[in-house]
């Protein structure tokens, strides 16, 4: 049959077929206009529903998840295993919250808070982008009511195009990754737009840093539908 011999021709071209070599674009891509990225970003994420924080040093960062944790009451929360700030997670557990492993997460029907790091924060639209991985599981940004995301400030691009031409290794290395912008929205139920809550701490401005490493906090909340 005609069908028969069509998918035949098909699986023989995908045992013998090449891919051509990917263009190099790098040098078609513009340069970002000059501009204050934490400042864009800081636009940009409030356009799209974040309330954001900040500065924060790399220092406070602690105390600042703790706060978070504390203004929506979480008794719960999970974690990746390499956050760029590990003491966060003692800190919450000091504070009498209980960490669920991440490898269980798919166990639990509710999860207070989740914190996770993040690989990029993109200016132009206010969003960060999510490498997942071992260690790094998916639902700890998407199970819990609330995901704090902790993102380097030295991570801030202009846009995607520009931080996978910085740096092509970290888009590269994962096919789980995910890019965040504003707080979960839907219109699922009787057409009416829902949305979640997003807010993220700034680092104090790049001319009065000390600390060269401070970060940015995304703190996003779903919006329960009932």
């Amino acid at each position: 049959m005609e069908a028969d011999r069509f998918l035949a021709r098909v699986a023989e071209a995908l045992r013998t077929a090449r891919l051509p070599e990917a263009p190099d674009a790098g040098g078609d891509l513009p340069a970002p206009e000059a501009a204050d990225l934490l400042a864009l970003f800081r636009t940009r994420a409030q356009q799209a529903g974040a309330v954001v924080h900040g500065p924060v040093g790399r220092h406070g960062v602690e105390k600042a998840v703790a706060g978070i944790a504390a203004g929506h009451d979480a008794r719960t929360f999970t974690a990746w295993d390499d956050l760029p700030v590990p003491g966060v997670v003692d800190t919450l557990e000091e504070a009498g919250l209980s960490r669920i492993p991440g490898e269980g997460l798919g166990r639990f029907r509710h999860v207070d808070l989740g914190i996770t790091g993040a690989a990029a924060a993109l200016a132009e639209s206010g969003s960060v982008a999510l490498v997942h991985g071992p260690g790094r599981p998916r639902l700890a940004s998407l199970l819990p009511e609330v995901h704090v995301a902790l993102v380097e400030a030295r991570s801030v691009h202009a846009g995607l195009a520009h931080w996978a031409a910085a740096d092509p290794e970290a888009v590269a290395v994962s096919a789980n990754l995910v890019v965040v912008t504003g707080p979960s929205r839907s219109a699922d139920i009787e057409l009416r737009l829902n949305l979640g809550a997003v807010s993220y701490t700034l680092p104090r401005p790049p001319e009065t840093v000390q600390d060269p490493d401070c970060l940015f906090l995304l703190k996003k909340k779903k919006h329960k539908l009932i």
